[in-house]
């Protein structure tokens, strides 16, 4: 009788003692996920592993095979202990004079006051919200199952969003340098509605082949975006790349020309181990920007905010992530683009919210430009081959700005505009800053009378480093520019003036 009234108070202890139990495993398994998620290298312990695979996160998922089996780790990455922005910028220690990010006015809201607690837990919850919307079901109004699209797509090429006339010039000097290397890597150009003509897509088929085109204003593409104005629509490239019938598509810039054949970089390390190539600009994101702690991220002092004027990405992998970055870059866009610049930093922040690691190059980019009494106009970027220092594209995006009367002048009478580089001697050590900043230049050595539609250049500068002749890393390359039709601006300025010549003779012959 004594054994068996005891029993329930047997039982009772062990009871309590199983619900302890419980309560620590739970309470150890968030503690180890708080600090997981303080860490910016994912994986970087047993311990750690051993808790995301438990809950189905995966340390290194940029491995997993197809874009469908992500759906466990995506499920685990909503159930991460959140983040304020005050615990997201503690990992990045920069000195306070120390040159981070100069592309914000410091002035800015959200520079200056860390953003609400509240709202960076109701942002992370929409996104949250919109991940789990398909779950691999296809209920919800979240994202869209990679089996109802997949047969879409193939093959890898070239996507290049263009329709306007200066980008259309721009797609033909990208063409031309195409034909001189010998490539054969398909292409396909994105525009929107009526802006590309029929005699325009005609006449680049006839530059080059295989060549495709594709409205992005049509029913057909599987997402539809809407156009904001004439210049700017940074929405359009996200929605190129998802609407691309290429399963493994390489985004170019219509300002970009590539050096290597670019079919070559699918064969790369880097790309073959993570499926993925985001190549770095020149600024950092602060601490205090909202999207690390959004994306449960801790501040990378290791990481450039993304420069998107190339990308490449296996969309059969990262069909999903592809899509978030297009849900912050389209619907989302409003806010996220207070503190991320259009489309670029859209694919960085998806894939840090998705704990996915992407492929980057091993070198940082390279500032190529010119040098005129001391002063230093970087209006071009050399961005690297993602193995090794070769140099695998040249993305003039300033080079567009500069006023054309400075430009013919470099070229006629300084011997070229791509003279000169600058490369930082710690560009393999991304934890390393470098002075870095976006300029405006007066062209105070141009001592030539100035039109009045005169304007300055926008250039950016490495101000710590020594300027360098480009023939080192770039022979021959103003020859070639030139040859290729890259100074086209300059060529339509003769034959408009020449035009004008020939047109005021024949009124003087005739009065």
């Amino acid at each position: 009788m004594g054994v068996i009234a005891k029993r329930p108070l047997f039982l009772l202890a062990a009871a309590l003692t199983c619900l302890s139990l419980v309560f620590f495993l739970f309470q150890s398994r968030d503690a180890l996920f708080g600090s997981q998620i303080q860490k910016p290298v994912f994986g970087s312990s047993d311990a750690l592993v051993a808790a995301d695979a438990q809950l189905g996160l995966v340390a290194d998922a940029h491995m997993l095979p197809s874009a469908d089996s992500f759906h466990r780790h995506f499920q685990a990455v909503t159930r991460l202990n959140g983040i304020t922005v005050k615990e997201a910028k503690q990992t990045c220690t920069w000195p306070s004079e120390e040159p981070v990010d100069f592309q914000y006015d410091k002035d800015s809201d959200w520079v200056v006051h860390d953003r609400p607690d509240e709202e960076i837990a109701s942002r992370r919850k929409e996104w949250h919200a919109y991940i789990a919307g398909d779950a691999g079901t296809g209920t919800g109004h979240g994202m869209i199952p990679y089996d109802k699209v997949k047969d879409r797509f193939q093959g890898r090429g070239l996507v290049i969003v263009a329709g306007n006339q200066d980008t259309l010039m721009r797609v033909k000097v990208i063409l031309r340098q195409l034909v001189y290397l010998k490539s054969k890597i398909a292409i396909e150009i994105h525009y929107w509605d009526d802006e590309m003509t029929d005699e325009s897509m005609k006449e680049l088929s006839d530059m080059y082949q295989p060549i495709s085109f594709n409205d992005l204003s049509k029913e057909h593409n599987i997402i539809h975006i809407k156009k904001d104005g004439l210049y700017i629509n940074y929405q359009l490239k996200t929605a190129s790349l998802i609407n691309s019938k290429f399963a493994e598509p390489l985004l170019l810039d219509s300002d970009n020309v590539p050096v290597i054949d670019p079919a070559t970089l699918y064969d790369s390390a880097v790309y073959k181990e993570h499926h993925t190539v985001f190549w770095p600009d020149i600024a950092r994101s602060w601490p205090q920007n909202p999207a690390w702690a959004i994306t449960n991220t801790p501040c990378r002092m290791d990481e450039y905010e993304q420069e998107s004027g190339q990308l490449m990405v296996d969309k059969r992998r990262f069909w999903y992530h592809l899509q978030l970055a297009s849900w912050l870059n389209n619907e989302q866009g409003a806010y996220y683009n207070q503190f991320l610049l259009g489309d670029k930093d859209m694919f960085r922040f998806a894939w840090h919210a998705l704990k996915t690691d992407y492929g980057r190059p091993l070198k940082w980019l390279t500032s190529v430009g010119t040098e005129n009494e001391g002063y230093y106009c970087g209006h071009s970027f050399a961005q690297h081959h993602p193995d090794d220092g070769r140099v695998a594209f040249l993305h003039g995006g300033a080079f567009k700005t500069v006023a054309l009367e400075i430009m013919r002048w470099n070229r006629d009478e300084k011997g070229g505009y791509f003279r000169h580089y600058k490369r930082a001697p710690t560009d393999e050590d991304p934890a390393v800053n470098v002075n870095v900043a976006i300029i405006w230049d007066g062209a105070a050595y141009y001592h030539k009378n100035k039109t009045d539609k005169f304007r300055s250049a926008m250039c950016t500068d490495m101000s710590d480093v020594s300027v360098r002749d480009t023939n080192e890393i770039l022979p021959g390359w103003e020859k070639h520019f030139g040859e290729i039709g890259g100074y086209w601006q300059l060529d339509q300025a003769d034959a408009k003036n020449k035009a004008g010549e020939i047109n005021a003779a024949t009124i003087r012959s005739v009065a």
